[in-house]
């Protein structure tokens, strides 16, 4: 793959993921989430592909982390934190889905090397 192409990939993922931690309508993001994994699956499943899910799901995990802590003191606050829970169950969903990308990948190197 060219590197523009991976490029123009990389920039698409990016928008869908940005687009799925906002979104709140469930037929969206499973459009969204299609979009996503059609684009991810579009670099290959291999190791370049392995170290592009692993550096989403740490960022997803930092984002979770920080997400929490944003809801924490609200809550100590008194705050109402609807909204800040919603965005918090869109950053899981998303970790979820890469994890399981993540480990369609590890099969198929795993199937390949045999």
């Amino acid at each position: 793959m060219d590197a523009m192409a991976r490029f123009v990939r990389d920039h698409n993922v990016e928008k869908f993921v940005d687009q799925l931690r906002l979104q709140h309508d469930p037929a969206v993001r499973t459009v969204l989430q299609r979009l996503l994994l059609e684009e991810v699956r579009k670099l290959g499943l291999n190791f370049e592909q392995l170290s592009m899910v692993d550096r989403q799901i740490s960022e997803a995990r930092e984002r979770i982390r920080a997400q929490k802590d944003i809801i924490e003191g609200l809550r100590v606050n008194g705050r109402d934190t609807n909204r800040e829970d919603r965005l918090l169950s869109n950053l899981v969903g998303i970790q979820g889905l890469f994890e399981r990308h993540r480990q369609a990948i590890l099969d198929s190197i795993n199937w390949n090397s045999l």
